[in-house]
């Protein structure tokens, strides 16, 4: 790493981490992240679910955002993305509630498989573990610790288990050369995924293109700008410093006019010398009269009184220019074209705009691009995230009535315990018809329990309520409407009432952030100018029909004009009528579940498997030519041992067919920049074993490995393991007490 990238790295750190400790001269990174931070969370965010019959799902995501602490880790959680241009939320259970974390670009990797799907990920995070002072041989030298030692974890987390790590040693991903670390030292204990699925998210705050996820940062691409800013106000501050204090010039000699502090000698004044002093201060005969020189200017002063000047002797001081007109303009130009490039507005020159409204609008820019980093940051981030939580709770609302209720849901045959596929096929059947017969018990049972409003005691989690997709909303802008403003958009909202436009889509101007069904729900009573037009309007349409029936028709005088089909006005009054019935009956909408994101988890047979311990066996596995061990797309029957191959009495040409293709949907390909979860098939003959020896036949094909370098300073499997007294990592606790209402 160069000095420019160290350097730009501590100004990314220091905005990331607060840290006052670290030499940065330019604030123009800490600048942008506290206008993003104003402009992204605002007067902050509320989550609500799009879905919500019952009024249970706004009551569990406000638990959680509150036993999570949400709000005061959102600040950090925004400088971490912009600098780091990505991250991923993951969430656990953890006994009645869930525990929500947030992973920097540097303590994760996430593997994808080809449909884009997490196939797994590694987190890594530290903690501390409280010793006794008595048993602490090696004390800790970091003082934030609190007396605790510092553990480091690392969990791989796969749709079916969580592999825990917990280690005395820091846990990289890579060592100082690039490369990966194969082994690190610790206690792991392998535990069962309930939720079947991998909860975690990856954000990203830049995407090209071509769709390729890069990571960058917000600044990454302007770290050359950004150092030069630093450079430039780095010279400022040395020229304040130097030149901040003005020359004595002076036409005498210097030690006529200057007192070095450096000369031991004074003169004592006429009474110290007649052996005067005063009370509670020593004589001038030991110590100087008027004090030591300050250290502040070097130890040199100016005498107070400089005598014998004649009238030829000149004294001044010179006041140099520390920071020209030029070097100061260019400065600030310099720093508003970054923030400009950045989509900010520098705070420090709003002479553009001279009026509040010019202003308002010119924040419009950092608005706007504070509006697509919220939206990577939580409309693909953590509204997900919080529609997989209400998936699995509804999930355990559903086991956990079944149980209630007497109902036992059938086991799920496995494939591997038939030895006959024929008996297989039919117990799946059988279970088939066993499931079905349960969903309809099932629902049966939950549609007479919802109407009775009585739910029975001990089932857990929320009732299934369709669409679980989950969004959010600024609870106050930055700029608060006036009440002038309020007034306009008042009165626009009665003249779109007036043209026509229904009220739930007209208030949208006077409550932009409410959603349709509590705008509906906002009408408790209805629109009495709207009701009293559209009445007018009847009454009209009902008058001019009375008098069509009154008068002749032209051309067939024995008929009145009210016959003419052409000027029949029932349609009038029958579309009079729909829009005073819709204004007076506003009702929510219904989602059904089949427009939320389908998420990847483990199959009914996968689930049963990982639940008694065994592994998984319907995973789609990824098979790429050039990328896995498979041979990929190629000729059945065209090999040794195959049918048709070196047949005797058997042509070649008969025994070689033709080439089968797969559909496209079928074998999908990796979308730019995603990294497959696929095992290295060479992974044997790159690296050692614990012992050095990686061979799969000792004997027959012995593969010697080298000196291993990167493991620890305890290899696992030679010594005795670090560490053996740790405390295993506490697991998901198995009851959970939550009620649903």
């Amino acid at each position: 790493m160069n000095s420019v990238d160290s350097g730009f790295e501590q100004i990314l750190t220091a905005a990331k981490e607060r840290r006052g400790d670290l030499a940065v001269d330019t604030m123009i990174v800490s600048s942008h992240l506290a206008q993003m931070r104003m402009f992204i969370l605002r007067r902050g965010i509320e989550f609500y679910a799009e879905q919500d019959s019952y009024g249970y799902r706004k009551e569990f995501l406000a638990k959680v955002c509150e036993h999570n602490m949400l709000d005061m880790k959102l600040d950090s959680i925004v400088d971490y993305f912009l600098c780091d241009g990505q991250g991923l939320f993951y969430f656990r259970p953890s006994g009645d509630d869930y525990q929500l974390l947030y992973f920097p670009k540097e303590n994760y990797r996430a593997y994808r498989d080809q449909s884009g799907q997490l196939n797994h990920v590694v987190l890594t995070y530290t903690f501390n573990v409280q010793q006794d002072r008595e048993m602490e041989i090696f004390p800790t030298a970091d003082p934030s610790s609190r007396g605790g030692k510092k553990k480091y974890i690392r969990l791989k987390v796969f749709k079916d288990r969580i592999e825990q790590t917990i280690s005395d040693e820091k846990i990289e991903f890579e060592n100082s050369m690039g490369s990966a670390v194969m082994s690190q030292q610790g206690q792991t204990e392998t535990l069962t995924n309930s939720l079947g699925f991998i909860p975690a998210v990856e954000i990203y705050n830049y995407m090209d293109c071509t769709g390729e996820a890069t990571g960058n940062g917000e600044f990454q691409w302007l770290s050359n700008q950004i150092m030069y800013h630093d450079e430039l106000v780095k010279n400022v501050r040395k020229n304040l410093k130097f030149y901040g204090n003005p020359t004595l010039i002076s036409s005498r000699p210097k030690h006529d006019i200057i007192e070095s502090g450096d000369e031991s000698t004074f003169k004592p004044t006429i009474s110290s010398q007649a052996g005067f002093a005063a009370i509670g201060r020593s004589s001038s005969r030991v110590s100087e009269p008027f004090g030591s020189a300050s250290s502040q200017d070097g130890g040199i002063k100016v005498p107070r009184v400089i005598a014998n000047l004649e009238p030829t002797d000149r004294i001044s001081y010179l006041t140099p220019d520390s920071v020209s007109g030029d070097q100061n303009m260019y400065i600030k130009q310099y720093r508003q074209e970054i923030r400009l490039a950045l989509g900010g507005v520098d705070d420090l020159d709003i002479q553009t705009a001279s009026t509040a409204y010019e202003i308002k609008t010119l924040y419009g820019r950092v608005a706007s691009t504070a509006e697509k980093k919220a939206r990577a940051l939580f409309t693909y981030g953590l509204c997900k995230l919080f529609g997989l939580m209400i998936k699995h709770e509804e999930r355990m609302f559903d086991e956990s009535f079944a149980v209630v209720m007497g109902l036992k849901k059938p086991i799920v045959p496995l494939q591997e315990d038939f030895e006959d596929p024929k008996e297989f096929e039919a117990m799946n059947e059988k279970f088939l018809k066993q499931m079905a017969t349960f969903e309809k018990k099932k629902t049966d049972l939950l549609r007479v329990t919802l109407e009775s409003g009585e739910m029975p005691p001990g089932v857990t989690g929320l009732i299934p309520d369709g669409s679980t997709k989950v969004d959010w909303r600024w609870m106050g802008q930055v700029f608060e409407d006036s009440a002038d403003e309020i007034l306009q958009n008042s009165i626009v909202v009665r003249n779109l009432q007036e043209a026509g436009v229904g009220s739930i889509e007209a208030l949208k101007y006077l409550f932009p952030n409410k959603t349709d069904e509590e705008r509906a729900a906002m009408m408790s009573g209805f629109p009495f100018r709207v009701v009293q037009q559209t009445q007018q309007a009847i009454n009209s349409f009902v008058g001019m029909l009375g008098n069509l029936y009154q008068l002749p028709h032209p051309q067939t005088p024995e008929l009145p004009l009210a016959s003419d089909p052409n000027l029949d006005l029932t349609g009038f009054l029958y579309r009079s009528l729909d829009y005073l019935r819709k204004e007076l009956s506003y009702s929510g909408k219904y989602k059904p579940s089949s427009s939320d994101d389908s998420v990847s988890e483990l199959s009914d047979a996968d689930k049963h498997r990982s639940a008694i311990g065994r592994p998984t066996r319907d995973e789609p596995t990824t098979q790429l030519p050039g990328i896995t061990s498979g041979p990929g797309t190629g000729l059945p029957g065209f090999g040794p041992g195959s049918a048709g191959f070196g047949t005797p009495g058997e042509s070649m040409a008969g025994g070689v067919p033709g080439a089968q293709r797969k559909f496209e949907y079928k074998q999908p390909l990796p979308g730019p920049g995603a990294v497959l979860g696929v095992s290295d098939p060479d992974a044997t003959s790159q690296y050692p074993s614990s012992v050095g020896f990686g061979q799969p036949n000792p004997a027959a094909n012995p593969i010697f490995g080298g000196a291993d370098l990167q493991s620890p300073s305890f290899n696992p499997g030679l010594l005795a393991q670090r560490g053996a007294g740790a405390a295993p990592a506490a697991g998901r606790k198995p009851s959970r007490k939550r009620t649903s209402k």
